[in-house]
């Protein structure tokens, strides 16, 4: 009953927030007020008993009644020291209620017993000053209407009443202008009370809007700085991290690092995006682990994650940090009941003293380790070092020319011949990638392939390639073949083996004629889809060759799981059997393997006259190699169907004088 009767004490419901923040703001002004309001009660009183009595005579009066209560109030109000409680603004404010309502009952009493004792002028003056005190105060308590009704009621009221009865028509008719002040005065508190409300009010509202705004923004930025798929900070939040960093570690080095995983791409065009996601959140949960407390990790993009290692000042420490990560990401995963092997790479940039440190510097320099990482067996760590400067500018300029418009047009095929060693005949051509740039010249494809596949533009330079190379080969004589390389992309990519086969049904090269070679590598990514696709272009009649045969280390797992037509023997391997007599007898044992299986076998690298005369002796079916033919462009193949060297033909024939 008592929060009721304070709530309209205070004009506003306590129970919300709107309503303790207008009880703030009624509490602050009326702090403000209450000096002048005693200050305006002092001086008017004092005049009327001045006015009626001609003196203020000592001892207790009104006047010093009004003084004394001032002094405790305002001691009350501004004396406590401290911040007030809510509670403590609902007491004060409930106290000066109280305090109206007997300080103007003492008022009242007064001018009403002015009124009976002295004469008209006398009753006149304690009308005016008795109204203008009522009229004051009451303005002077608009923050707190339920006060500011106090005097109005209990001063002008009597008196103006008392007036009335009197009889007299000059005192009647100032009561009757004393009441219509006193109800005009009234009505301009409750607008007043009502308008102060409203702004409160509005002001709290522009308050929660702007609470909520913020509220957004912070969203905003952890939207900004966040990988909505792991949860980790995104590229944008590393490169702030690691701006702080240089602008916090003074002339400490520190470390970051650049981590991809190896061939997800893949994962993604086999399984889909919903399972390379999962892929990349369990990455990301065992980096976070791997890290812990020692720094920062980040999803920069696709499958390549961002590490800060402030502690991390030295090679070596980077080395052994870097071996530690990827011990705990190189794990096998489980996705969908199907377990995938994970690998990953992972480059060091350390700040050196005397260089220029910028986000971009470091991250370039990781950049370039992981690079170096990926191609080199040290454990898929590497470390930045002044030496990797030349590599990095070729790259650079190797990826500006790979997005180019015109790349297309300085892409094509040469082809190299693949002939039977007992015959001379060429059996096969293998569509080779060739890649000449204004600017860099001669580029490799074991330079730009990988590069390729990194910035996601392997496949349209893979359809290019192939394209020329079916147009090319439908023109040759029936019995030659076109032998090309699948990319692991191509070989486990869901639909491949109908894309291929659509491009040969445009091109009219009939599948017979081709012949699709894949490395152990390629299968390694998803052996599942890759038999798939095998499958569907054997039904089809494309002859499957397994390329580089003895480089890896599950050839013979493989040919278990697949049926290949042709086995292709890794060059190593072939070279090897002219330096040793073990390399010879595993040559022959591999061959000798091809023969059990029922499938032909083609060495590669035959490079002088004695390789070639062993490979005749072991018995291998084919051979290729720069001794044999090099690489020749498509309008040099017209008419090439046998190898005529005298070399081949002597070596030939003394084979088989020894066998007769």
């Amino acid at each position: 009953m008592l929060r009721r009767l304070m709530q309209r004490f205070v004009d506003c419901d306590l129970t919300t927030a709107a309503g303790r923040s207008l009880v703030e703001e009624r509490y602050w002004s009326l702090r403000k007020q209450v000096p002048i309001v005693y200050l305006l009660g002092f001086v008017n009183l004092s005049g009327m008993e001045l006015a009626t009595s001609g003196k203020l005579t000592p001892g207790i009066n009104l006047p010093t009644f009004i003084a004394l209560c001032a002094l405790i109030r305002i001691g009350h109000w501004f004396g406590a020291g401290k911040q007030p409680t809510h509670d403590d603004m609902v007491k004060r404010m409930r106290q000066t209620v109280w305090f109206a309502a007997a300080v103007c009952i003492a008022v009242c009493a007064r001018c009403l017993n002015l009124l009976e004792l002295g004469d008209t002028s006398s009753h006149m003056a304690v009308m005016l000053f008795g109204g203008l005190t009522a009229i004051g105060v009451a303005y002077g308590l608009t923050a707190l209407p339920a006060a500011g009704r106090i005097p109005l009621l209990l001063i002008i009221v009597p008196i103006s009443i008392a007036a009335v009865l009197s009889r007299d028509p000059l005192f009647t008719w100032a009561a009757f202008g004393l009441v219509v002040v006193a109800a005009l005065t009234m009505r301009l508190l409750v607008v007043h009370s009502r308008h102060f409300t409203d702004v409160i009010e509005s002001r709290a509202q522009i308050a929660v809007q702007q609470e909520l705004a913020e509220h957004a923004h912070q969203e905003a930025v952890v939207a900004a700085t966040t990988d909505f798929l792991t949860g980790l900070p995104n590229r944008r939040a590393f490169v702030a991290a690691l701006e702080r960093q240089i602008g916090s570690g003074g002339a400490a080095p520190f470390a970051a690092a650049v981590l991809d995983l190896d061939r997800f791409k893949s994962v993604n065009d086999t399984l889909g995006h919903g399972a390379g996601d999962k892929m990349l959140q369990e990455v990301a949960a065992r980096l976070v682990r791997a890290i812990a407390d020692r720094g920062l990790v980040a999803r920069l993009g696709g499958d390549e994650f961002g590490l800060l290692l402030p502690d991390v000042r030295t090679s070596e420490d980077a080395q052994s940090v870097g071996a530690h990560i990827l011990r705990e990401i190189n794990q096998p995963v489980l996705i969908g009941g199907r377990e995938f092997d994970v690998s990953a790479c992972c480059g060091f940039g350390i700040s050196r003293r005397g260089v220029d440190k910028t986000p971009s510097r470091i991250m370039a320099d990781a950049d370039l380790a992981l690079y170096q990482a990926k191609g080199s067996s040290a454990g898929g760590v590497a470390v930045f070092e002044l030496r990797m400067e030349a590599p990095r500018r070729r790259r650079r300029l190797i990826e500006q020319a790979l997005r180019a418009p015109g790349i297309r047009d300085n892409l094509h095929v040469v082809f190299q011949p693949i002939v039977q060693l007992q015959s001379g005949r060429v059996i096969a051509h293998e569509a080779l990638a060739r890649w000449t740039d204004r600017e860099l010249g001669a580029v490799s494809p074991a330079e730009f392939v990988p590069i390729a596949e990194q910035l996601n533009l392997i496949d349209d330079i893979n359809n290019h390639l192939m394209a020329e190379a079916f147009a090319n080969a439908r023109d040759w004589p029936a019995g030659i073949r076109l032998s090309f390389n699948l990319s692991a992309v191509q070989l486990c990519s869901a639909g491949s083996a109908k894309s291929i086969l659509d491009a040969l049904r445009s091109s009219g090269l009939a599948p017979e004629r081709l012949q699709v070679e894949v490395t152990e590598t390629a299968l390694l990514v998803d052996l599942e889809r890759a038999r798939e696709n095998l499958a569907e272009l054997r039904r089809s009649g494309v002859t499957i060759v397994l390329d580089d045969f003895g480089a890896g280390f599950a050839s013979i797992g493989y040919l278990r799981e697949l049926r290949f037509d042709q086995i292709k023997l890794d060059g190593a391997l072939v070279t090897a059997a002219l330096d040793s007599a073990d390399g010879k007898r595993l040559l022959s044992a591999v061959i000798g393997l091809c023969d059990i299986l029922g499938v032909s076998s083609v060495a590669e690298h035959v490079e002088n006259a004695d390789l070639l005369k062993l490979l005749v002796e072991l018995g291998c079916t084919a051979g290729q190699g720069f001794w044999l033919k090099p690489p020749v462009r498509a309008e040099e193949i017209s008419g090439l169907s046998v190898i005529e060297g005298t070399s081949l033909h002597a070596a030939t024939t003394r084979v088989r004088r020894r066998a007769a």
